[in-house]
């Protein structure tokens, strides 16, 4: 389905983040490789990985940066990028044989696209909670349509409309702030099915629970950077309510989809954990914008 192009030229770029448990990066690159032509790879990573893995995967380009969360990985990785189309993802995700194929038809008939991410076989109890927690909305069944609530982890844009909209991603790239811009400046983003990838096993609970509570609270910096103290002050006050509103979301998403109930069920203590640690980040986010004024 991709054009031909030389390697100097690719169509599409594909960022890979690297956040996930030993093995997930491997995994993740071996589902890409051999469908690669007019494509580039970008791994990011927040520390050197194995060399093993530069050697295994020689068709990838290799960027680290101390410490980056996911957002700031796939910022540098967008920068990095040199094909008119942008895909991104992080290395939990296994595509889907088709993925590139279907990331093409969709970007040829919109600006911005996220698709279905599905658990891969064998999770566990806590990569099983983080799958719902994350990723509810993204579980197949559901029907294409307009969508500004798309996951960063398996989505793809058109590079000239992201960079209409530079200033949205350069602390990070935020995927509702930069949606919304996108969609302000009369981009077109649609969730589609057909574009899938399977989220296989997490770097475990405490690492989750880590990453909850430090992206809530860059999260809820970034947010907060423009608003004024009393908004901030608001914010951290509702804070208490957003566990509330990020279980009932996941129970919601998880039951229309009629799959996944007995999971639900049994996850439902992790999940709440995992939605506390994102309220408690949030809520010091708007805390140190609000000491910034």
């Amino acid at each position: 389905m991709w054009r031909s192009t030389s390697p100097a030229e690719p169509q599409l770029s594909v960022v890979v983040a690297s956040n996930g448990a030993p093995g997930a990066l491997e995994r993740c690159l071996a589902a890409l490789e051999g469908r690669l032509g007019g494509v580039e790879v970008i791994v990011c990573e927040p520390a050197p990985g194995a060399e093993s893995l530069r050697g295994r995967f020689p068709f990838a380009h290799w960027h680290v940066r101390e410490g980056a969360l996911v957002p700031e990985l796939w910022r540098d990785g967008i920068r990095l990028a040199r094909g008119e189309l942008v895909a991104l993802t992080i290395s939990p995700m296994v595509p889907a044989g088709d993925w590139i194929d279907s990331l093409l038809r969709a970007l040829a008939v919109s600006d911005a696209v996220g698709g279905a991410i599905e658990p891969a076989p064998g999770l566990g109890l806590v990569d099983g909670a983080e799958y719902l927690s994350r990723y509810g909305r993204d579980m197949l069944p559901f029907p294409p349509g307009a969508s500004l609530d798309l996951a960063g982890d398996n989505a793809g844009y058109r590079r000239a409309r992201l960079e209409e909209v530079a200033d949205s991603w350069q602390d990070g790239f935020w995927e509702p702030e930069v949606h919304r811009a996108l969609a302000a400046r009369g981009a077109e983003l649609r969730h589609d099915p057909t574009v899938v990838v399977h989220m296989g096993h997490s770097a475990g609970f405490l690492a989750f629970l880590r990453q909850r509570l430090v992206h809530g609270r860059a999260f809820g910096r970034s947010r907060g950077h423009d608003g004024s103290r009393a908004a901030n002050a608001s914010r951290i006050g509702l804070a208490v309510a957003v566990p509330i509103v990020l279980l009932a979301r996941t129970v919601r998403e998880t039951l229309g989809r009629r799959r996944l109930r007995a999971r639900l069920v049994v996850s439902l203590p992790v999940l709440l954990a995992f939605d506390l640690a994102w309220a408690a980040g949030e809520a010091l986010g708007h805390l140190d914008a609000l000491r910034r004024r």
